[in-house]
């Protein structure tokens, strides 16, 4: 019976990995209309740090397997297509979301919330090491994506009971390198607001 619970977890995990890529290639593909001025000039670094503050937090959000990111509010559609119903009815759901920056993101509020499971407490030097991540991300002086590969490998590391439990299965080096290579080409933005 093991055996069947493992394998259907593991398959399921799998599934999950599969739609944290569909994810990033969403996240990648997003309208960065909402950078510009309605005369077509660049908004200032700030707003437009605030926004993409926001449309990283939606990614690390959903991809935080312990459920302790921050909830980064956004809105979605149905994803259509011809197998919907099967999907849904399979109990997977089939929307997307819609990276467009809300009103009623607050970064201050997004920033002094606790990012972390409390399990990680036990680990005191890996805490301080996400809390650094976090620090360095917030000041823009490492990447989301360097923060979330940080997050992978510590959650791994420490053994984060619902972590283990949802990627089990899932070759964490091979979903590195995937979202690695689908992100490739995401502007980011530096300490000073410039894009690099």
């Amino acid at each position: 019976m093991n055996f069947i619970k493992n394998y259907f977890q593991k398959r399921t995990n799998n599934m999950i990995a599969h739609q944290d890529y569909e994810l990033a290639e969403q996240f990648m593909n997003m309208d960065m209309s909402f950078g510009l001025n309605p005369d077509g000039s660049i908004k200032d670094g700030k707003t437009v740090g605030k926004q993409l503050f926001q449309m990283e937090g939606i990614f690390l959000d959903l991809t935080d397997r312990t459920l302790s990111h921050p909830k980064v509010p956004f809105a979605h559609e149905d994803r259509g297509g011809k197998f919907a119903n099967i999907v849904k009815e399979a109990g997977l759901g089939n929307r997307k979301v819609i990276w467009q920056p809300s009103e009623l993101f607050d970064l201050d509020q997004y920033m002094d919330a606790n990012w972390f499971p409390e399990q990680l407490e036990m680990y005191r030097l890996e805490l301080d090491e996400m809390y650094e991540a976090k620090r360095l991300y917030s000041e823009r002086s490492i990447s989301f994506l360097d923060y979330f590969f940080k997050r992978l490998d510590i959650y791994n590391a420490c053994q984060m009971p619902t972590f283990i439990k949802y990627y089990r299965g899932v070759d964490l080096e091979k979903y590195k390198d995937k979202i690695r290579l689908i992100t490739d080409e995401y502007p980011y933005q530096n300490e000073r607001g410039e894009f690099i």
